[in-house]
């Protein structure tokens, strides 16, 4: 088994119980203890709510996309301050009772209370990416790059979009 995390703004915990996946989402209603592989962490060490779009670099082949680093994520500017103020919570899980979810993503979901098996807390993102090989961008608008890693193809992941700015007409790449 990976070891399975749970980043959250909340806690630290010393159990994660199931709760309802949020609606809207292709899991509305599922009751589930969500985690996220090792491999993965790294695009959930923000603040749940800051947009992003973070891709691992070897298969991108966009120039927008390439990097020395070996995974991006590129951040609204207004997001900065946050970043270097979180107060994250990376629970490590014991990963017994969870099953894969989404490869891709990192997924691994469980429907029974998981035991904690230790806390680390992050005060400052973009220290923490650093030690993980990330580069972050800073950027007026995700859209562009929204549009190169869908074009693009490979592992990459959209999250909290809900929360960019909007889309201009500027913004699209194609």
């Amino acid at each position: 088994m990976p070891k399975l995390f749970h980043v959250s703004d909340e806690g630290p915990f010393t159990m994660m119980s199931p709760r309802p996946s949020p609606p809207g989402t292709p899991h509305e209603g599922q009751e589930w203890v969500w985690a996220i592989d090792e491999a993965h962490l790294p695009n959930y060490l923000l603040p749940r709510d800051c947009p992003r779009v973070c891709w691992a670099t070897p298969q991108a082949p966009h120039s927008l996309l390439s990097a020395p680093a070996t995974r991006v994520i590129a951040v609204e500017h207004r997001w900065l301050s946050r970043l270097q103020q979180a107060s994250l919570k990376v629970h490590r899980l014991d990963s017994v009772n969870f099953t894969l979810l989404d490869a891709t993503a990192g997924y691994w979901v469980s429907e029974k209370t998981t035991q904690v098996q230790d806390v680390s807390e992050i005060n400052d993102c973009l220290i923490v990416l650093g030690r993980y090989d990330v580069e972050v961008r800073l950027t007026a608008s995700l859209w562009p790059y929204v549009d190169a890693v869908v074009a693009a193809g490979g592992e990459f992941s959209v999250i909290r979009m809900r929360n960019a700015g909007p889309r201009q007409a500027a913004d699209d790449v194609r």
